[in-house]
């Protein structure tokens, strides 16, 4: 008796529960020209998806989500959180205060123009691209202003900070710009907007 069984013919359903299937099906992405955006999946593979286009994110896929330093000067104190990355015709704006040879502060208020370039796979490398931008030039600015006097500085300011971001211009040829290898990233123009001298007296 203990080697036989019995097998019912029909088979009993479990159990379930059916769901409004009004958003069923994948979930479409479409950045605009200019945007980019990045798409990651559960085992690490990821690629850019360049606007105008649209795709249709994988079950186990989703957006890369970036932390933008925001406000003039750039500050960590309010990042704004984003995942479409502007490619073409950025624009990044900024405050550098520097010290000149005779210890006198001013104050250069700046808009960057930025595009990104080459393989898009770099261009979330940085994850806040504003930050690594402003920090750098920045540094840059300040130790070129370091140099002159003020009353030497402030008449020709303009191509001081040009040269500095975009390189020297040569006859007949544009201003290279500044590329960022890691990230794909060229600064290709620069507005000095204001250079403000902080002691009012001078």
């Amino acid at each position: 008796a203990g080697d036989d069984f019995n097998r019912k013919q029909n088979f009993t359903q479990p159990r379930s529960i059916t769901i409004d299937t009004r958003y069923d099906g994948a979930v479409s992405i479409a950045p605009h020209t200019g945007y980019a955006v990045q798409v990651v999946s559960k085992t690490g593979d990821r690629k850019v998806v360049v606007g105008p286009a649209t795709y249709l994110l994988e079950y186990d896929e989703t957006l890369q989500a970036m932390d933008l330093s925001s406000g003039t000067p750039k500050t960590d104190d309010k990042l704004q959180r984003t995942v479409y990355l502007r490619v073409l015709y950025n624009k990044v704006s900024d405050i550098v205060e520097a010290e000149t040879a005779d210890l006198v502060t001013i104050r250069i208020r700046l808009s960057y123009r930025v595009n990104f370039e080459g393989d898009p796979n770099l261009w979330f490398n940085v994850e806040n691209y504003v930050k690594f931008l402003t920090e750098h030039l920045r540094s840059l600015i300040r130790a070129a202003v370091k140099t002159y006097r003020v009353q030497d500085l402030h008449p020709r300011a303009v191509p001081v900070v040009r040269d500095v971001v975009l390189g020297q211009s040569v006859e007949g040829s544009k201003r290279p710009g500044r590329l960022f290898a890691e990230n794909g990233m060229r600064v290709y123009d620069v507005e000095v907007l204001d250079v403000e001298i902080g002691d009012a007296d001078i």
